[in-house]
């Protein structure tokens, strides 16, 4: 503007005016368009991990309770496996297995599933498992927990089922209220580590091979290091461990 320009609030802006803030408006359209990017990628990948909710399967075998409700089936990939299972919430089912533990059965729901970690999210109502007496299983026989090293392990404790695949984000601090409902619900807990080479592992937290409880709600999500046993019963692995030997890092 001139010395003789005056500033009328109804008048026309001045083109130099115009310019700056068309300019100005264009710079921070792109510095938050760019700022946005940065952050996105920063952020940890969610993982492969799916649910096919819609697609109600019967999967046949041996179901437990202990340490957690689990099936032991061939309906994956032909192979004998052990599966996870859970509710259509955030809950565990173990004690509605009762008296079919140990038995050959037939469980309904949908698969969740991230690589070879595999999660059955039973249908609601009582017929979710019942029992299949002319099925073969004898070769479903859950293997023994096979002790491999004692360790200490820094990772993180999340919930299996939001990791396999039921969400996303699936782990770190904005995942820690899910996670914790989810585990104080009766989902088993997961150790999740990385190596310095950035190779992962998923362990399922057992406590003297006992299911944990809410005694291990107050270390969800949060970085911390576990002196344990690494045990292996069959595609699972286990990490055995005490409260007392969490700690925060």
């Amino acid at each position: 503007m001139s010395k003789n320009d005056f500033f009328i609030g109804w008048g026309e802006t001045p083109r130099p005016d115009r310019r700056f803030f068309l300019g100005a408006g264009l710079a921070l359209l792109g510095g938050t368009a760019a700022t946005a990017g940065t952050i996105a990628a920063l952020q940890n990948r969610p993982g492969p991990g799916s649910w096919s909710m819609g697609e109600i399967r019967a999967f046949h075998g041996i179901a437990t309770a202990e340490p957690y409700a689990m099936l032991r089936t061939r309906d994956l990939d032909g192979t004998p496996q052990t599966v996870l299972l859970g509710c259509q919430g955030k809950c565990g089912v173990s004690a509605k297995i009762g008296a079919l533990s140990g038995k050959a059965v037939t469980v309904r729901g949908s698969l969740i599933q991230r690589g070879p970690h595999a999660m059955i999210a039973v249908i609601d109502g009582l017929d979710w498992i019942v029992a299949a007496e002319d099925r073969a299983v004898s070769d479903l026989a859950f293997p023994t927990a096979e002790p491999v090293m004692d360790i200490k392990l820094r990772g993180e404790i999340l919930d299996t089922k939001c990791w396999f695949g039921a969400m996303s984000p699936n782990q770190g601090k904005v995942h820690k209220a899910c996670a914790s409902l989810c585990i104080r619900g009766g989902i088993p807990p997961g150790f999740y580590v990385t190596d310095i080479e950035k190779q992962t592992a998923l362990m399922v937290m057992t406590d003297r091979g006992i299911g944990f409880g809410k005694d291990i709600l107050e270390y969800v999500a949060d970085p911390v290091e576990i002196q344990g046993t690494v045990k292996r019963q069959g595609n699972l692995l286990l990490l055995d461990t005490a409260v007392a030997k969490i700690q925060r890092v």
